[in-house]
């Protein structure tokens, strides 16, 4: 579980780890830790306290608010980025937890508590290749390290699972463990691992081996170098991406929520970056319209952007809270939001606006 971090006055500076939580540039680990002395300026620590006050009385949209008020007036303070992390996990908004916490990293990066909190984001967003990265650096003294263990297990199944090829070679697991070690871990998961699964955390005997069964017929038919053919990775590195759209030339648009990009894949596979900061904050959803214009859903700043293929970038709507999906039906010539914030679908009329429209 994750733990609130709590400063109990502007001025004392021990941190004790008492409130506990329900459960992006890359750093270095070789850098030099600058922050080990670090001394929250009074403002900064006055409001974060007024944070820790919010989350004790359960407002945990306010408890935001003043973190990253402390976070904005002191940019070294690891703590508010932290607990901005901890309360985002627990929201499950893992793609800010992952901005939150990389935040905290990049000013400490000897502080194993955040990279075990970042790694497990990782985790949860199914970017393994990160999760790997941060977990491997943790040492075996570590308290958590018996889940850290567990977590480069489960990264280790899942590479070899997208990448069937690697099965059997030296130093990696049998085609055989690797079916019984996948069949073991579906059957007690606690989750449901995805919306296709027929039978789901079945506690009776007979339906758990129902479920055991068709999970191995899934796994031995098609072969592996069936699923090999068919599926590839067309480009990797991106920077938490989210949303995806297709232009009328078959180019592709790639938002990038953790650097605030949107990026741009030819057929061919040449990428470029087509929008960048100006007017992007945490993009999500994508749509296209029959002009190839853009239209960018930007989840942390809650409005709609509109970028033309000359690149000029403009905000259509704002205050729409937390839009999170696009939709442009090209039949209509309108395009459909899905507002996370009020739990709503928004119409507009992206033609007939010139000038930048609030929502409320």
């Amino acid at each position: 579980m994750e733990k609130m971090r709590k400063k109990l006055a502007p001025n004392i500076l021990n941190i004790l780890m008492v409130i506990h939580l329900t459960a992006l540039p890359v750093f270095s680990l070789d850098e030099p830790d600058q922050n080990k002395n670090f001394n929250p300026k009074p403002a900064s620590a006055s409001v974060y306290n007024l944070g820790l006050k919010s989350y004790e009385q359960g407002d945990l949209e306010s408890a935001i608010s003043f973190f990253k008020q402390a976070t904005d007036l002191d940019p070294k303070f690891v703590d508010a980025y932290y607990n901005l992390g901890a309360i985002y996990k627990k929201e499950k908004k893992y793609y800010s937890a992952i901005n939150a916490l990389q935040r905290a990293v990049d000013i400490n990066s000897d502080d194993l508590e955040i990279i075990y909190e970042l790694a497990s984001c990782y985790m949860e967003v199914k970017n393994y290749q990160k999760a790997k990265q941060y977990f491997s650096v943790i040492p075996q003294n570590f308290p958590k390290y018996t889940e850290v263990a567990k977590n480069l297990e489960r990264i280790k199944y899942q590479v070899a699972l997208e990448n069937p090829s690697q099965v059997g070679e030296p130093n990696q697991i049998s085609n055989e463990q690797f079916q019984a070690q996948l069949l073991a871990d579906t059957l007690t998961k606690k989750e449901v691992p995805n919306n296709n699964e027929v039978i789901v955390n079945q506690p009776q005997p007979q339906q758990a081996q129902q479920k055991a069964q068709l999970l191995a017929n899934t796994l031995i038919q098609p072969s592996r170098e069936a699923f090999k053919q068919k599926i590839r990775t067309v480009s990797t590195n991106f920077v938490g991406p989210t949303g995806i759209a297709k232009d009328s030339k078959n180019n592709l648009y790639i938002a990038n929520f953790a650097n605030d990009t949107i990026e741009k894949v030819t057929p061919g596979g040449v990428r470029e970056i087509f929008a960048t900061k100006n007017g992007i904050s945490g993009p999500v959803g994508l749509a296209v319209d029959e002009n190839d214009t853009v239209y960018v859903a930007n989840y942390n700043n809650n409005s709609i952007v509109r970028i033309t293929q000359d690149r000029q970038v403009s905000v259509i709507v704002s205050k729409i809270v937390k839009p999170y999906y696009l939709f442009y039906d090209n039949n209509t010539s309108k395009l459909f939001v899905t507002a996370q914030g009020n739990d709503s679908l928004v119409e507009i009329e992206p033609r007939n606006i010139s000038q930048p429209v609030s929502y409320r």
